[in-house]
């Protein structure tokens, strides 16, 4: 195996640790590391080689000879929009030159790797979008380790739109005895998306420099790289670093947003209605799979002109979004024809239950309408939209409306839809390095994914042929 890696974040800190452990194992991979910053350069040179390690320059440069045709695969402007805010506001001449040639920086490396897997750490940005475009130019099968969100774990999608693995399936009758315990349990005692499970094994070094070398590190940086500075990283260092000036600030936000509501309890909630639970913005999870609703206004304007003209669009904003969505956002909405806002504080599940369709781009509350029984409509993709007709197009809204209101979703489809996701299920814990805890950087944990990882890449190849 020849694994290219996508080490984004706090993320090369889990894959130092992963290849150290693979490396004394019985025939270890071959590696090689896309960086998206040189916060740990030296140390994967020193482990892999200089030729295996690219730090990408996230500034725009000329294509070198026999580069200038180069096409990027794929949508390059939907792509793009998966910046969350860095570089955003540069001219858009800029932002496509910067994001040309990382593409090309990316596929020199992989042409040059040849890797036959691409894990990728976390599509937080361009830089995951190019790295899974060119992985899969090279002929590369891409792993993108997916949490099941209220199913806990995780499962190995084959891209970033959560898409479950080929093997997948609900053939197996301990996967549907299992999804059936699940989801009576979940009827009985909702729960929200598990942030972690049990924590496995001893804690690892986290290699974090001391405070004064990564404040000189990152005043080299700003100074150093063209385009390196951006406000917004330093407007949140400065806040994340003065918490009680932040948290003053969310307060007071906090604190006019929350005068916009017309529904405070479920007493409140109309007759007939639609539930549309605003989704954290900007985030991965819509940037990444849907970035056309980045505007949410446009997935409200679908629904409500979809609707039946007796129904009302219940919209909850979501709690940790209250604090820095900008109230305009909210005083909008108050002036939108059908549409009623639910105070933010009021229980998501108990709107849900008795929702007569709950409607999402890619939350979560899809899921849990199902678990529940209740009909639901993805807008973009997640790990259950094919379960519920697949990505519902907006012309096909209002049939798709008319079609589920009123009705149950049937159990047996929400025990088959359980049951496949258990099958490509893993008991890790992957994600940032960092959260309270600690639950990835743990021995156990590392071995556990290294294992789980090469189990599903051998299951992905006897599923392909």
């Amino acid at each position: 195996m020849r694994i290219l890696l996508h080490g984004f974040g706090s993320f090369p800190v889990l894959f130092w640790h992963l290849i150290r452990h693979a490396n004394t194992t019985a025939l270890p991979p071959e590696w090689a590391i896309v960086l998206n910053s040189d916060h740990h350069e030296a140390r994967f040179k020193a482990l892999l080689g200089e030729s295996r390690v690219l730090v990408l320059n996230q500034t725009g440069g000329a294509p070198l000879p026999g580069e200038e045709n180069w096409v990027y695969p794929g949508a390059l402007f939907r792509d793009i929009e998966a910046e969350k805010r860095t570089y955003k506001q540069d001219p858009a001449k800029v932002q496509f030159e910067r994001a040309m040639e990382m593409y090309r920086q990316v596929r020199r490396f992989a042409s040059a790797f040849q890797p036959t897997h691409a894990l990728v750490s976390q599509v937080e940005g361009f830089d995951g979008k190019v790295f899974i475009a060119a992985a899969k130019e090279q002929g590369a099968r891409v792993v993108v380790p997916t949490h099941c969100r209220n199913l806990g774990g995780i499962f190995f999608a084959s891209d970033d739109f959560e898409s479950l693995p080929k093997y997948a399936s609900a053939d197996r009758a301990e996967d549907r005895a299992a999804a059936e315990k699940l989801i009576a349990e979940f009827r009985a005692n909702p729960t929200s998306a598990r942030g972690q499970g049990e924590i496995l094994g001893s804690q690892l070094d986290a290699l974090t420099p001391p405070l004064p070398v990564r404040c000189k590190n990152a005043l080299r940086r700003w100074a150093c790289t063209p385009g390196g500075f951006q406000w917004d990283f330093l407007r949140a260092s400065f806040l994340n670093n003065l918490p009680f000036l932040r948290d003053l600030i969310w307060g007071i936000r906090r604190w006019k947003n929350a005068r916009y509501c017309n529904i405070r309890s479920v007493a409140d909630l109309p007759k007939r209605f639609i539930f549309y639970p605003l989704q954290y913005s900007p985030e991965s999870s819509i940037n990444t799979p849907a970035p056309y609703f980045l505007d949410q206004m446009r997935a409200i304007d679908a629904i409500r002109f979809a609707m039946p003209s007796d129904c009302t669009l219940v919209v909850k904003e979501h709690p940790a979004c209250i604090l820095i969505r900008p109230g305009g956002f909210a005083h909008k909405l108050q002036k939108t024809g059908g549409v009623a806002i639910a105070h933010f504080g009021m229980s998501s599940t108990e709107i849900v239950r008795r929702a007569d369709i709950t409607i999402s781009i890619t939350g979560t509350a899809t899921l849990e309408a199902m678990l529940h029984g209740r009909q639901a409509i993805c807008l973009g993709h997640n790990l259950i939209t094919p379960f519920l007709g697949g990505v519902c197009p907006l012309d096909e809204l209002p049939s798709r409306i008319k079609e589920k209101m009123g009705r149950e979703f049937p159990l047996d489809q929400t025990v088959r839809a359980v049951a496949s996701i258990f099958s490509a299920r893993y008991e890790i814990n992957f994600g940032s390095p960092g959260t309270p805890g600690e639950p990835v950087l743990r021995d156990k944990n590392i071995e556990t994914f290294y294992a789980s990882f090469l189990e599903h890449c051998r299951k992905e190849d006897a599923a392909g042929k």
